[in-house]
């Protein structure tokens, strides 16, 4: 290695900072250090989606052909714009006009169900089991990259006008980097230390109305009056149902949707597991204290509680009774922030945006922003001088991006629990909750098409074009 140009420091060995580490490995002047609370790496959650936006960066960092091995989608089928091109020779878009069915919506809370909508999008929703996708994340890392483990960060302090930043860690350690990347998700260490210094910096600055809005952020997170149960379901425990006709194994995801109740399901690891999730949407409770530990395994038994299943279509009932031990969740979601950026140390992810899961975006999401951070510090313009400036356009351009994305998912969360425009869906005619459930099938599709209708590239062009030379 010549001559190092930034000392990277990454907190959290998740998915958005294996990948950030991953987009910074072609380039040679900057090292990278991973620190990570966990003595090893051990993914939370069960299946996970990634769209074609996202999926042109998985591509774009060489990951494709092995992520495309642990897939239940071809990915070939993959058709949202390139990273490196979105018009072909004759001028037009060349994927245009290539759409796949990628979801499909039930009407489920009833007797007779019935899919009252199709989406098609411009390349597929890839499905994969989390813990393999971070696998192969884990196998990108470059050599140079050093991973240390049991590493929980306590705090940083870095001076108001520069110079290196220090890391202080639980087990009374300590370490220095002049770039710090906050990836250590919804309850990040780096967040509550970033946000506290930026009101300390606006006190200083004598901006007391700055610091009362970013005192307003207190705890950051809130909960979505969401809770989740997750389960991963081996096919063979399915054959008998399905050789009756009982089941049919998805290729595609499904969603079953009912009053404050839904159920997704999809394939992963190749077709040989589904993965399912179970929420239960409580509006009065959004923004409440969540009494409780967010996540614990818990009897299946439990489902049966939040729902009167034996009055919904026989498909759902057949799914959930083969559930085993599933695992139960309080959604929660990070605040609109005022920054993700303090002097040398800014936030990617779910530190940063942490939003409910109902767009499959949270893993792509992270993803770009840890895309996009590496090439604004990878560009030669960036240096030790100019750094604080490239962290403010990342800023900038993925703040309000991230941002809307996480109000989009919200939005998907209300119409998926039949929660829209005042409607009584259980007591309405039959005319009129088929035209009420076309109304959310537009709206879904709508709030869904930046996944495969935009690129990273168009933004992080523009991103680019704002960097200043030393």
């Amino acid at each position: 290695m010549g001559v190092v140009k930034l000392r990277v420091a990454i907190c959290g060995g998740g998915i958005g900072g294996l990948a950030h580490a991953c987009a910074l490995a072609k380039y040679s002047d900057i090292t990278v250090n991973i620190y990570e609370s966990a003595a090893k790496l051990s993914p939370f959650g069960a299946g996970i989606g990634m769209w074609p936006r996202a999926w042109n960066v998985i591509c774009a960092l060489g990951m494709g052909e092995d992520m495309a091995k642990i897939t239940s989608v071809s990915p070939t089928n993959s058709t949202g714009p390139s990273l490196s091109s979105t018009v072909s020779a004759s001028g037009t878009d060349r994927q245009s006009s290539m759409t796949v069915h990628s979801f499909s919506f039930r009407k489920s809370d009833q007797s007779n169900g019935f899919t009252f909508g199709n989406m098609f999008s411009r390349g597929p929703l890839l499905t994969f089991h989390r813990a393999q996708f971070q696998e192969v994340l884990a196998q990108h890392l470059p050599p140079s990259c050093r991973l240390h483990h049991s590493k929980r960060l306590k705090s940083y302090s870095q001076g108001r006008y520069g110079g290196p930043i220090r890391l202080s860690f639980e087990d009374g350690t300590q370490a220095t980097c002049d770039v710090l990347v906050g990836a250590d998700g919804i309850k990040s260490a780096v967040r509550s230390c970033l946000l506290r210094e930026q009101a300390e910096f606006a006190r200083y600055s004598g901006q007391p109305s700055d610091k009362q809005k970013i005192l307003a952020c207190k705890d950051y997170v809130s909960w979505a009056g969401s809770i989740a149960y997750r389960a991963l379901i081996p096919v063979e425990r399915l054959k008998e149902d399905c050789d009756q006709g009982l089941l049919v194994l998805p290729t595609t995801p499904t969603i079953y949707v009912g009053t404050d109740v839904h159920m997704i399901v999809y394939p992963v690891s190749k077709g040989q597991v589904v993965n399912l999730a179970l929420f239960h949407f409580q509006p009065e409770l959004q923004g409440m204290p969540y009494p409780g530990p967010w996540s614990k395994e818990v009897d299946e038994s439990e489902l049966f509680n939040i729902a009167r299943f034996e009055r919904w279509e026989p498909t759902v009932k057949h799914w959930l009774k083969h559930i085993r031990k599933p695992t139960k969740w309080a959604i929660h979601t990070v605040v609109d922030l005022p920054t993700y950026i303090s002097g040398r140390a800014v936030l990617i992810g779910d530190a940063a945006h942490s939003c409910s899961p109902h767009q499959g975006t949270g893993a792509g999401q992270a993803i770009e922003d840890a895309y996009f951070l590496a090439e604004l510090l990878g560009d030669p313009r960036t240096t030790l001088n100019t750094l604080p400036q490239a962290l403010k356009v990342y800023d900038k351009f993925r703040r309000p991006w991230t941002q809307e994305a996480s109000a989009k998912a919200m939005a998907n969360g209300r119409y998926f629990t039949l929660h829209h425009d005042g409607f009584d869906f259980s007591h309405a005619d039959a005319a009129a909750v088929v035209q009420k459930l076309h109304e959310l099938t537009d709206l879904m599709i709508d709030e869904w098409k930046w996944c495969w209708t935009t690129t990273v590239e168009e933004s992080l062009k523009a991103a680019l074009s704002q960097l200043q030379d030393a």
